[in-house]
């Protein structure tokens, strides 16, 4: 045996002694839930894991990502590990070694500009992680006052820690409302002293200007005005529409084809405006290396003047519903009389008071509104025309959420008390949450015998259950389910499976071991079992008949800290990831 087993092994046998879970002669029915001293403790299947708790015997090789999240002073970033687990993983301890990252250090200018040593703003770079979806993201900040950070010869405008042996894609955003953002590169194979941003001249920028009018020449105040590309990245500085309609940008002049976007500028409250402020979009991409100063005016039709609805929300009960949040969408394709704009909406957000009352100051037409009452609330989500807004007074009376009841047990059939079932919203596939980014959340607790009851909106949930911590039981998505009428008569029986134990320990290139490193599982890809819908019936395992990948969280399988020796030890649930 040599050293370095004989430690980790050592390791093991003290926790299993201070956990007191090792205790010789002990019987299955003097340990606690899931816990063990030899594998006859266990259900059939199962093993005993260090003498400690049960777990699966045999798994199915899953790869998965580590991803090694180190503290913010420790000098090292986040790394990402591929890893294939098997039924030997357990027995297995990984070592996993950070490196020492590429510091890039330098100063952000632009030229011609004697007045700052370095350009305040924010530095953002990332590259593709190895998990779909999810992104290697390394962020600074550029000071204006040049320091001296540790390690450098030279005082500098900013240090920037990154994993080595990426090409990043790289964003400035300044704190200046007169300098537009600035893209490009940077390739980290080592450190790098003195890499410096070079920002384009004042001289060397596109001032672009243009009007906005409605009706008969009327200007429009109170808009923001920018360049877009299609990816969402602005190129530009924003420009805001005077008492004329007028506005000015400036613009890189390296910036790609880009649309030409207007939206109400926070700082001006629509009621000042007394009319619907738009928001828009130019249909064709503007080629800023082409485009002279003055830009075309965008005219709209009349703009409708603005009314004040009073809009009353009551729950099931009569009583008002405090904390909804109502969004306001009016599609305004009827409008603009210019062939040019692609788009032109206009929205409301706002969030009903203690008497479940909120104003809104909208025009005389026909909308999209939603109410999205607080988690908490019996009463359900409401998506209507909102054919009915009128000055005055209006009052909308929401619909009962579902009662949603049901269990929760171990794999041993034990119940599971205090865990964390969670209800997250996926769309109807169960492939993504709502793009809109308002999916509904529903959590809840089970009582001491497991059971619970949360009421939620109808719709299709991807079902999580987080066991208590310090439990010998995994994080696990049990089901995707719909929820509609008939779920309030047929309980849910959620089923936690056997885990599966990723042990291991984190250290520095030197040997030294990182304390308090956060240890993430994640999938690359994650199946769960159907819910049982309308049947009778209920007990959901994981691992019976999985179907349906789901991009949510439940990227995240499993999360341990590393101890003060650098060990970790993550429990998982088998079955959860997708191996194709």
């Amino acid at each position: 045996m040599n050293r370095s087993t004989m430690a980790i092994w050592t390791w093991r046998r003290l926790l299993a002694s201070v956990l007191g879970l090792a205790a010789l002669g002990c019987t299955a029915a003097d340990l606690p839930a899931g816990e063990c001293a030899v594998d006859a403790d266990c259900v059939a299947g199962l093993k005993c894991y260090e003498s400690r708790f049960c777990v699966a015997a045999s798994v199915a090789d899953t790869p998965v990502v580590i991803r090694v999240s180190p503290p913010s002073d420790s000098g090292f970033v986040v790394e990402q590990f591929k890893v294939t687990l098997t039924g030997a993983s357990q027995n297995e301890p990984r070592k996993f070694v950070l490196t020492e990252p590429a510091v890039v250090r330098g100063t952000v200018t632009q030229k011609g500009n004697l007045l700052s040593a370095s350009i305040p703003g924010t530095l953002l770079v990332t590259a593709p992680g190895d998990v779909e979806g999810r992104e290697l993201t390394f962020q600074t900040t550029s000071f204006s006052a040049l320091k001296r950070f540790p390690g450098s010869e030279t005082a500098q405008g900013y240090e920037l820690r990154v994993q080595k042996g990426h090409d990043y894609a790289l964003a400035f955003w300044p704190q200046s409302d007169e300098i537009p953002p600035h893209y490009s590169t940077l390739t980290a194979g080592d450190s790098i002293d003195q890499w410096n941003l070079v920002l384009p001249a004042e001289s060397e920028l596109k001032t672009l200007t243009g009007r906005i009018v409605a009706g008969e020449d009327k200007p429009v105040v109170g808009l923001s005005v920018w360049l877009r590309d299609g990816d969402g990245q602005a190129w530009s500085t924003r420009g805001k529409t005077d008492a004329k309609g007028q506005y000015a940008f400036k613009v890189d002049p390296t910036a790609p084809p880009a649309r030409l976007v207007f939206a109400p500028d926070a700082s001006v409250p629509p009621a000042d405006a007394g009319v619907i402020l738009p928001s828009g979009e130019v249909a064709a991409p503007l080629e800023v290396t082409t485009v002279t100063g003055e830009l075309p005016v965008i005219h709209l039709a009349e703009l409708p003047t603005v009314t004040t609805t009073m809009l009353h929300i009551r729950g099931p009960d009569g009583q008002p519903v405090a904390g909804a949040a109502v969004r306001l969408t009016m599609k305004l394709a009827d409008l603009p009389d210019d062939v040019t704009l692609a788009r032109l909406s206009a929205d409301w957000d706002a969030v009903t008071d203690a008497t479940g009352t909120v104003r809104l100051l909208v025009p005389p037409l026909i909308g999209d509104l939603t109410v999205m009452p607080p988690p908490k609330s019996t009463a359900a989500r409401q998506q209507q025309l909102a054919t009915s807004l009128k000055p005055g007074d209006v009052t909308i009376d929401l619909v009962s959420r579902i009662r949603v009841t049901g269990t929760v047990t171990d794999f041993a059939s034990r119940s599971v008390a205090d865990a964390e079932v969670t209800l997250r919203e996926v769309e109807s596939d169960g492939e993504a949450p709502d793009t809109d980014g308002d999916e509904a959340t529903f959590t809840v607790k089970p009582d001491a015998a497991g059971n619970f009851a949360v009421w939620a909106d109808p719709g299709k949930y991807a079902v999580w259950v987080e066991p208590p911590p310090g439990t010998s039981l995994a994080r696990v998505m049990a089901r995707i389910d719909d929820v509609t009428a008939d779920t309030a008569a047929n309980p849910w029986h959620l089923v936690l499976p056997p885990p599966m134990v990723l042990a291991g320990e984190v250290r520095g290139q030197s040997g030294v071991a990182l304390t308090g490193v956060q240890v993430d599982v994640l999938a690359v890809k994650v199946q769960t079992p159907n819910g049982t819908g309308s049947r009778r019936g209920g007990d959901t395992q994981l691992g019976r008949k999985p179907s349906g990948t789901v991009v949510l969280d439940s990227h995240l399988l499993g999360s341990a800290l590393s101890t003060s020796d650098g060990h970790f030890e993550v429990l998982l649930a088998p079955g959860q990831v997708a191996t194709e």
